[in-house]
């Protein structure tokens, strides 16, 4: 548990318009000036040449409200950025909690001679984007895509 500061803050309104962020490790009070932009990486095992990590980004303040025109707009995105991109698969799914999600998996070659598969996975809710984003190769997605699926359905608010 955190302590609050014993000292009073200097301009209260930025405070009681501001918000917190509290995780499992720490805790930040912000004025409402600022913006959360927070992405979390985890990473799992090296192999195949591949470090492999999830990446959960949390986007705010999201002004679609559709979760598949939602997905729609960041896989334009991706699209247009990742060199060699090739879409393998998109659409519907429902994770472990029954939380409706948007999947999106496709290739690219971030360098010559070298694809990275990335699987994603795309949430809404309360006007609030969660985007996972899970990086492996070829043979890892054999060798550890079941380890990832497990992982990333697991997902869940609140």
């Amino acid at each position: 548990m955190f302590k609050k500061p014993s000292h009073k803050p200097a301009q209260k309104k930025e405070i009681s318009s501001g918000y917190t962020i509290l995780n499992n490790r720490f805790a930040l009070q912000f004025p409402g000036t600022w913006e959360d932009k927070t992405v979390y990486t985890f990473e799992g095992p090296e192999e195949d040449g591949i470090r492999h990590n999830i990446w959960v980004t949390i986007e705010s303040n999201v002004e679609v409200p559709d979760l598949e025109r939602y997905a729609q707009m960041n896989i334009q995105a991706t699209e247009s950025e990742l060199q060699g991109y090739r879409e393998l698969k998109q659409g519907p799914l429902t994770l472990a909690n029954r939380q409706p999600a948007y999947e999106h998996l496709y290739r690219w070659s971030p360098v010559e001679n070298r694809e990275v598969y990335q699987r994603v996975m795309y949430v809404l809710h309360n006007n609030t984007g969660y985007i996972l984003t899970a990086t492996f190769s070829k043979k890892t997605w054999k060798t550890l895509g079941t380890e990832v699926d497990r992982i990333l359905s697991s997902f869940s608010i609140g």
